[in-house]
């Protein structure tokens, strides 16, 4: 095989499969570094979006946008603090308890969103705010899919949207926002904030990864391909039709001849 490899042909086709190889590999590095900085960037416009008007972005009844998770909302209205329930299973800094979730009624439209408002350790601690006019800026969020736990009076597993409707009635908005500021506060201190969740990205852009990861593919099957061709160059009876050609060679009929002829 040694021998073979410096056959004007085989030299030649290693030329090529480097020329090639080094080529899906930048070609590779490239998108990358294109995967990481979509991927960053995509990350940044998630957490710096602007903040708009909650009917700007959602209407009540409308389908959750695609793109509206953790976007950045404000609205004017009042708590509801008849309809507050508590969520439990939930975890801060290590301490499990209950997420303090309360409607507001959106002023215009009279429909009612759940706020997560904070986490409690212990459902006494969950106040109820006063239903005064506040204006709330937070973080919106689809809903989340039933439990089939059954949970006391006033607590739920989970914020289940057509539970919270069949509670509260009326419209609702399909989602709910994690509360990062009121104005004037009337959340007291014993409910503690609860940071809405950061963004679910690696910081990288799959798409442009998946092309990375295709060159890089490209360039192992060429190297295959070389010593595929490597090998048979040394070993001519491993060609495909090699065996066939030397059956039919072996098989050849033989010549008729004739000891004499009568006239």
């Amino acid at each position: 095989m040694f021998r073979a490899a410096f056959r004007p042909r085989m030299l030649g086709l290693l030329a090529l499969t480097v020329a090639f190889f080094i080529g899906c590999v930048i070609a590779g590095l490239w998108q990358w570094g294109v995967a990481q900085d979509n991927g960053s960037k995509a990350m940044t416009d998630s957490i710096h979006r602007p903040v708009v008007s909650l009917n700007q972005e959602l209407k009540p009844q409308q389908t959750f946008p695609s793109d509206g998770s953790l976007q950045p909302v404000r609205f004017q209205g009042h708590y509801d603090p008849s309809g507050q329930v508590l969520v439990s299973g939930r975890v801060l800094h290590g301490v499990t308890g209950f997420w303090v979730v309360t409607p507001v009624v959106v002023d215009g439209t009279g429909a009612r969103i759940p706020v997560v408002r904070g986490f409690v350790p212990r459902p006494a601690d969950a106040t109820r705010p006063p239903a005064t006019p506040v204006t709330v800026t937070g973080a919106l969020a689809p809903g989340e899919a039933p439990s089939a736990n059954n949970p006391p009076p006033g607590q739920l597993s989970t914020v289940d949207l057509a539970a919270l409707l069949t509670k509260w009635g009326g419209n609702i908005y399909n989602g709910f926002v994690f509360l990062t500021a009121e104005q004037p506060v009337l959340t007291s201190p014993g409910v503690q904030p609860f940071p809405p969740p950061t963004p679910g990205s690696s910081g990288l852009s799959l798409v442009n990864l998946g092309y990375a990861l295709q060159w890089w593919s490209f360039a192992v099957f060429a190297i295959f391909i070389y010593f595929r061709e490597l090998r048979r160059e040394a070993h001519p009876e491993l060609r495909p039709g090699a065996a066939e050609a030397d059956n039919q060679a072996g098989s050849a009929p033989a010549i008729p001849t004739t000891e004499g002829s009568h006239v």
